[in-house]
């Protein structure tokens, strides 16, 4: 696996998906998640769950990474401003000395607004403070930060006062419960609706994942969520097939 992730790296294997993030009060676009995918010149198509670990463990999790965002800011340069994208950063690749400067540098020489950029990092990858530095040096330079798969069983609530947020992303597990019947539905709202609410008190967005049918759309919305991502609203697609609102 690892010298099949050398050679996809050097024959730039990996190509990005984009899925829409929308106001469940408008149905407005406001942004869009990038999606890695791992095109095998005998498998197909890989999703990361498939390839990730071992990318990791190697530490070609780096490389990739920043291959990826070079390619995110070329695919979205004609996007408009306000458009924005948002991009999964491996804990690795963010606690590495210089990832803040990496990361800077290859928006910089893309010209890209930094303001377009949205950083997401799972709750488990905030771990250290090396990837806490990185990522308060990027916010302090007008990058907007997400904590992804918030309520996934990782929870620290504590990451909500010490990291510098912009967006809380629900998991979609808990977006799946909440449709539930019973009880359980019932105790699963309840939790969302107290996320939304930390989310709203914190001055944060919130986010729910998974959203995949009218149903889920309508009872996140209803538990106080700002926006929602799931095929319900739009499957990844290439920024080839994306059309941006200007």
């Amino acid at each position: 696996m690892v010298r099949e992730l050398r050679e996809a790296l050097d024959d730039h294997q990996f190509e990005v998906l984009y899925q829409p993030q929308v106001n469940l009060n408008s149905s407005a676009i406001i942004s869009y998640e990038a999606l890695l995918r791992w095109r095998h010149p005998l498998r197909g198509l890989i999703e990361p769950q498939d390839f990730m670990r071992s990318a990791e463990s190697s530490g070609l999790i780096i490389p990739i990474g920043l291959q990826a965002l070079d390619m995110i800011c070329a695919q979205t340069a004609s996007w408009p401003e306000h458009m924005m994208v948002a991009v999964n950063f491996s804990p690795r690749q963010l606690a590495t000395p210089h990832a803040a400067h990496e990361i800077l540098g290859a928006l910089d020489s893309s010209e890209t607004p930094l303001s377009r950029i949205i950083v997401e990092v799972t709750e488990l990858g905030v771990v250290g403070r090396h990837a806490a530095d990185t990522l308060h040096i990027l916010h302090n330079e007008g990058i907007r930060i997400a904590l992804d798969d918030f309520g996934a069983g990782f929870a620290s609530f504590s990451a909500l006062s010490e990291l510098p947020l912009d967006i809380l992303k629900i998991d979609q597990s808990l977006t799946w419960a909440v449709s539930a019947a019973g009880r359980a539905g019932d105790r699963a709202f309840m939790v969302m609706e107290s996320i939304a609410d930390i989310a709203s008190r914190l001055g944060l967005d919130s986010i729910a994942e998974g959203v995949e049918t009218a149903e889920h759309a309508a009872n996140v919305s209803r538990a106080g969520c700002d926006m929602g991502q799931g095929y319900y609203f739009g499957k990844p697609l290439p920024a080839s097939s994306i059309v941006t609102p200007v």
